[in-house]
């Protein structure tokens, strides 16, 4: 539990950066399901991000075989993008930074630099 629990505030601690810096009409880019593949934080590999246009989140991490569901909020303004994730009673709220790799890529850094690479699922 204390890993899963890691996990999620790691979660919460990511930034988005990559080589193309976001820009305020990149939310389309955003859309949809993204999967993290690589891993420099406590966010398993494997972790699901969903993004919606109503602005809504949708996080699902797999634990033990069971996955974990958080819902939240988001909003991208240039490349930075403002998360609100519930955990039970527990908010959790950051902001963080953006860049696209491709049509297909994005790595998430932290507030201490540690990156995650995430691609889109299809």
């Amino acid at each position: 539990m204390k890993t899963l629990l890691a996990a999620v505030f790691a979660f919460a601690a990511l930034g988005l950066v990559g080589t193309v810096p976001a820009k305020a009409d990149d939310t389309p880019k955003l859309l949809g399901k993204w999967e993290v593949t690589k891993s420099a934080s406590d966010t398993p590999v494997g972790t699901v991000i969903e993004f919606a246009k109503d602005g809504k989140l949708l996080v699902t991490i797999n634990n033990e075989g069971k996955d974990l569901k958080l819902d939240g909020t988001y909003k991208l303004t240039g490349k930075k993008i403002a998360l609100k994730l519930s955990l039970n009673e527990q908010k959790i709220e950051q902001d963080l930074t953006v860049t696209f790799k491709g049509e297909d890529g994005m790595e998430l850094e932290d507030a201490d630099k540690k990156v995650d690479t995430l691609k889109k699922k299809k």
